[in-house]
């Protein structure tokens, strides 16, 4: 679904991303870890077109998709939703799924509002309130939902449990396996181990623009050095 090989991006002179490589498959799962500065947030924006790649390939369904602008990878059918979230803030729930809204792909199950209410009920119960007016939880399920609207084939996640409740997180989390069963391919970058243990099924480390550790989660589950080394603050 999307493979990532030998990828560099810079901010300015900054090499933030320094040959990055890693797949993902149709209803899998993989989690981005690593530090604050790790580059995690970047990966994502590379991806997106958000950063331009100065070099390396980004190839989404069979395309390489490496230097396309933001608009032509998502309307591909690769979803992001950003670590701001970027509701729209004077909008109703409704019209910000409709803003989100792309035809349905072809061998996938399009998503609709009943889906969605189904996935986040919370979201069925405020259906004309504005997106500023919800709280920090609220807003990131209507974010997922709305890119969601779109019917992508696979979906980026920056940071979705960030400044959440236990309980909003847990629901986060049950929405993500909810994905993966659904075929969704998911690309999540994460500080919170255990949220990502809770649904990754392989994860990469980060450090310094670098993969430092890549397997199974089940793998740096059991690897207590690589995440002391690698993840412990």
């Amino acid at each position: 679904m999307l493979s990532v090989a030998d990828l560099h991006a810079y901010y300015g002179r900054a090499h933030i991303l320094q040959g990055v490589s890693f797949a993902l498959g149709a209803g899998e799962v993989l989690v981005v870890l690593g530090r604050n500065g790790a580059g995690k947030s970047t990966t994502m924006k590379s991806l997106i077109g958000l950063v331009r790649p100065r070099g390396g390939e980004i190839v989404f369904g069979g395309q390489q998709v490496a230097g396309w602008e933001p608009h032509r990878i998502a309307r591909a059918g690769l979803g992001y939703v950003p670590e701001e979230r970027r509701i729209f803030a004077d909008l109703s729930v409704m019209e910000n799924l409709e803003v989100g809204r792309q035809p349905p792909r072809e061998g996938l199950e399009p998503w609709t509002e009943a889906r969605l209410f189904a996935l986040f009920p919370n979201l069925g119960r405020m259906r004309a309130r504005a997106g500023g007016r919800m709280s920090g939880g609220e807003q990131q399920m209507l974010a997922i939902a709305r890119t969601l609207m779109g019917n992508p084939r696979a979906i980026l996640l920056d940071e979705p449990s960030e400044g959440l409740s236990p309980l909003i997180v847990e629901q986060m989390a049950h929405a993500i396996l909810a994905l993966k069963q659904a075929g969704v391919a998911v690309l999540l970058a994460e500080q919170n181990f255990h949220f990502a243990a809770r649904v990754a099924d392989r994860a990469v480390v980060l450090e310094s623009g670098r993969i430092v550790w890549e397997g199974t989660m089940e793998a740096l589950l059991a690897d207590e050095a690589a995440r002391a080394a690698h993840l412990q603050v």
